[in-house]
């Protein structure tokens, strides 16, 4: 008997849901001043009390972009898919801002949407937009594979590998078999990655993780995380090598803003992971149940706890399916990596990843920098890559940044000399009509949660055109299209017919362009107009019809 595909049902339902309730909102049709620029610092306001707003608000643009890119894959309009995906992206990325805690249930629709956009839009994408949308880290990828795992060991069995005080206690048993097997063998090549970076980071982390009293092998779970990859974005929007979301990452010091995403930070990131493990280990005194906390949230185990009345994690059967398959994948990545060459892998001399740390007092590009002292960019960017901008941060206290061993003695006239960076001032922005807030956020490159909180929005009312905001984006950081003019194109062969449309209220160039029998693409060569910019009713428009169709 064929059977209907549950996930197939899933993505059905969740594009039907998408495709509902996309309104967004516009500016009122009125004239508009000019978008002008400000030369001063302009100090935005951080704090915002209707965060509620800001996440439905969100919500529902994220999933308008998603059918409008849709709807672009129809029309066969590629730059079309191109931009939604990115306002898409955008959106997505502003969610994870919002300061107060996101519900599970929002974050796992936000999880599933860039899933499901990750898949829809591939091929129509740039490799870059398709590394935003997120990647299935490997856990996830556990959680789908109905072949590992799927249900409760029927062989308890186990055996004792090291048990040694102050080391995580290694077991072997059918669960943790398999998950050998499966890293052995279908992610062979992707493991000996991470062996390599393990080489190059394992003489930083380890050391921190026993200075809080906690197991080394705790490493493995990075390893699990991320990889040990310091740019790994998940869907779910964690980051870094321990694949932090952004409210946990507050709570245990990880600072985020326009300028630092200290989650990239291989020293912050691992202080901060000791510190949760330890508060979780302290709760439940119990490795295999903190690690599952790690990867669930203890709320969800402490809920577990309850209503299965025990605390054994090999037993646990309403755990989540990735959770349950969680801990013995991290046993059995830490079982190879104490002896990798019985498992086909190899593991290079661990390298001192040996840095020096130089006080700079102001906000200096990282290619100047670099030159200064006379390292390879790049590799400064490998050294702090919580640098979301590619400059310091302009803070009250000297920004320390790492350099390699040998460079910490600086040439104080070579760094006196480096200009201060003139990515440090705001913009004033006066709203034109048609322009939402995504669409002003796209332009400057800003993330809509900056762009809200910098100008107090916090109700439903639409934007007013003339309406003055604030950009909280250094005044060089307009996006490119804004920059560049957009000419027409010349006329179609002499069997068209030029025409003129006055544009009604209501009208989309998707609507005008059907009604013509031509495209979208077309109307915004004919008429000059970049991709996103919108049009107006009495806006008067070049069209170009075959003279056999009237």
């Amino acid at each position: 008997m064929n059977s209907t595909n549950p996930s197939r049902i899933i993505k059905f339902a969740l594009t039907l849901s998408l495709l509902m309730g996309t309104q967004g909102f516009s500016a009122e049709l009125m004239p508009v001043p000019s978008m002008l620029s400000m030369g001063q610092m302009i100090k935005p306001a951080i704090d915002l009390e209707d965060n509620d707003f800001l996440l439905e608000y969100f919500i529902q643009e994220a999933k308008r972009y998603y059918a409008d890119g849709r709807l672009m894959i129809v029309a066969q309009d590629t730059l079309g898919v191109q931009f939604e995906v990115e306002r898409l992206v955008a959106t997505l990325a502003a969610i994870e801002e919002i300061d107060d805690p996101i519900p599970e249930e929002i974050r796992e629709m936000v999880s599933g949407l860039s899933e499901l956009a990750s898949s829809d839009f591939e091929g129509y994408i740039s490799k870059d937009l398709q590394d935003l949308l997120g990647q299935p880290s490997l856990k996830d990828q556990l959680s789908r594979m109905s072949d590992l795992l799927d249900s409760l060991d029927a062989d308890v069995s186990f055996m004792v590998v090291d048990d040694r005080d102050g080391h995580l206690p290694l077991i072997l048993n059918s669960r943790v078999k398999t998950m050998i097997n499966f890293l052995q063998h279908r992610k062979h090549k992707e493991f000996q990655i991470w062996l390599d970076r393990y080489s190059f980071y394992a003489t930083t982390i380890r050391p921190i993780l026993a200075s809080y009293g906690l197991p080394e092998e705790l490493i493995y779970l990075a390893m699990i995380e991320s990889g040990l990859n310091t740019k790994a974005y998940s869907y779910a929007h964690a980051v870094g090598p321990w694949q932090f979301i952004s409210a946990t990452g507050r709570r245990y010091g990880l600072k985020r803003d326009w300028w630092v995403d200290e989650r990239r930070d291989v020293v912050k990131s691992t202080h901060a992971a000791a510190k949760y493990l330890k508060d979780l280990h302290d709760e439940f005194d119990d490795w295999y149940l903190a690690m599952a906390s790690y990867n669930t949230g203890e709320a969800r185990v402490r809920r577990t706890i309850r209503r299965e009345g025990h605390r054994d994690y090999w037993r646990m059967i309403t755990l989540p399916r990735q959770t349950r398959n969680y801990v013995a994948t991290v046993l059995a990545a830490a079982i190879i990596g104490s002896d990798p060459e019985s498992y086909g892998f190899h593991v290079d001399d661990l390298t001192d990843w040996e840095y020096e740390v130089i006080d700079i007092d102001r906000s200096l590009d990282l290619d100047k920098i670099a030159r200064a002292l006379r390292v390879n960019y790049q590799d400064l960017k490998t050294y702090n890559p919580e640098l979301r901008q590619g400059v310091t941060p302009p803070t009250k206290k000297p920004y320390q940044l790492k350099v390699p061993l040998g460079k910490g003695s600086v040439n104080p006239a070579a760094m006196a000399s480096i200009p201060t960076s003139d990515k440090i001032d705001y913009q004033v922005h006066y709203v034109r009509r048609g322009e939402t807030l995504s669409v002003i956020a796209r332009k400057y490159n800003v993330s809509l949660t900056r762009l809200v909180q910098a100008n107090r929005i916090k109700n439903r009312n639409r934007l007013s055109v003339g309406q003055k905001l604030v950009i909280p984006a250094p005044k060089n950081y307009a996006s490119t299209t804004s920059k560049k003019t957009t000419s027409k194109s010349s006329p179609p062969a002499t069997d068209y017919a030029k025409k003129t449309y006055t544009v009604r209220k209501g009208d989309t160039l998707g609507q005008i362009a059907e009604n013509f029998n031509t495209s979208a693409k077309r109307i915004r060569h004919w008429n000059g107009l970049s991709y996103g910019q919108h049009i107006y009713p009495g806006q008067k428009l070049t069209i170009y019809t075959k003279k056999n169709n009237g």
